[in-house]
């Protein structure tokens, strides 16, 4: 096993998120807690009550505005300020600065986490925290597989960033992700090229088919929820190049249910919706299509199921593919397995990608406030890993 795997593995046994806490609240390690765009008192006094019981040295809670701090002062009994007033933590009538602050999970208030690094205060995101012994054991139990993963990549940044994202997601700690620079699914080499059918899963609001046809490729977009293929039909409608389809694919032809969550919308059993689903293999028989050269998949954790529904073209064509592997933990190694087991020659990468907010997840009025701070719009995510396969 190589160095830098035993070290990651040695570092998850003494950095995850469980043992860091109990090193703060042992050393009294002064920390903060930022609640961004939606700051409702209930739900932070809650939040608060959770975290102080853990022992945690708790000095004081940071808000986006002052009208915030001003709603919440009859609700928690330590100082709340505002962001602009973090650099003035630790002056006279200012409350101790934190070495830490703790981001009570909400997306949108990542884009905050490099104004606090900025200043000198490490990032802590609370995503994963109630499961980290169950995702501990998990990453344990399957590390061959996941080291099986990691040596099968073509160079050394995919190491790189497969090794952060694993000890991100486990410590918690934002600085410890390694982000992609290009385009989510634009890695070099891995790419649709000119004259190529491409299949769009997961095609939302049609940005990505129109990226994959503005490099020459006929697109085939797949989006199963009504409304987003309504958005997304009058995003490409009458582009040449793009057909699209109100169909999610998996692994059967049929119809399954779904939760219909915007972007988040995903098949499941018990989902409030329903939606017709097709598995590839079946529709490229019946589309007559003479090969599929590249895959792109982001369909909220159906990857593995739509590669089982894609297993023949996958084993004839070999297409060039970009997976989402971020909606399941097992993600990190079973759908390279999979694609493995169907052609041994498939060469594998590995990115992690900021979410671009320039004009998804934020409003207007959030992302003028984003900007007030000095800060991009891309922002920092704790999923969005892609598996390139060629």
């Amino acid at each position: 096993m190589s160095a830098e795997f035993i070290k990651l593995v040695s570092d998850l046994h003494t950095q995850r998120f469980n043992m860091h806490l109990g090193e703060l609240v042992t050393n009294r390690t002064p920390v903060g807690v930022f609640f961004g765009f939606n700051v409702i008192p209930k739900i932070v006094l809650s939040n608060l009550q959770t975290l102080v019981k853990t022992g945690l040295n708790v000095t004081c809670v940071v808000v986006l505005a002052d009208r915030q701090a001003d709603a919440l002062k009859n609700f928690v009994d330590m100082p709340v300020v505002a962001l602009e007033d973090v650099p003035r933590l630790g002056e006279a009538n200012f409350p101790v600065k934190p070495q830490e602050v703790f981001l009570v999970e909400l997306l949108r208030d990542r884009a905050f986490a490099p104004y606090f690094l900025r200043h000198g205060i490490k990032v802590i995101s609370s995503l994963y925290a109630n499961d980290q012994p169950k995702y501990f054991a998990l990453i344990m139990n399957h590390l061959p597989e996941l080291y099986a993963v990691h040596e099968s990549f073509i160079d050394d940044e995919s190491r790189k960033v497969f090794r952060a994202v694993i000890k991100g997601c486990l410590t918690g700690r934002v600085s410890y992700y390694r982000y992609a620079s290009e385009p989510q699914y634009f890695l070099d080499g891995f790419t649709p090229t000119a004259g190529d059918i491409a299949i769009d899963g997961g095609a939302y609001d049609g940005a990505t088919a129109i990226a994959f046809s503005e490099c020459g490729a006929h697109v085939f977009a797949f989006e199963m929820d009504a409304d987003n293929y309504r958005n997304c039909l009058a995003r490409v409608g009458g582009n040449p190049n793009v057909t699209l389809e109100n169909f999610g694919l998996s692994d059967r032809f049929g119809e399954e249910n779904y939760w219909a969550i915007d972007a988040g919308s995903r098949k499941n059993p018990n989902g409030n919706k329903t939606a017709k689903f097709v598995d590839l293999d079946t529709y490229v028989a019946r589309k007559n299509l003479p090969r599929v050269d590249y895959i792109k998949l982001d369909i909220e954790g159906a990857e593995l199921d739509m590669l089982h529904g894609a297993a023949k073209t996958i084993a004839r064509c070999k297409p060039k593919m970009a997976i989402s592997a971020y909606h399941r933990w097992e993600d990190l190694w079973t759908l390279a397995e999979f694609v493995k087991s169907l052609r041994p020659d498939y060469e594998f990468a590995f990115r992690h990608y900021k979410i671009d907010a320039t004009d998804y997840l934020l409003d207007d009025d959030q992302r003028a406030i984003v900007k007030y701070f000095g800060l991009s719009l891309l922002i920092p995510s704790a999923c969005e890993f892609v598996l390139y396969c060629r």
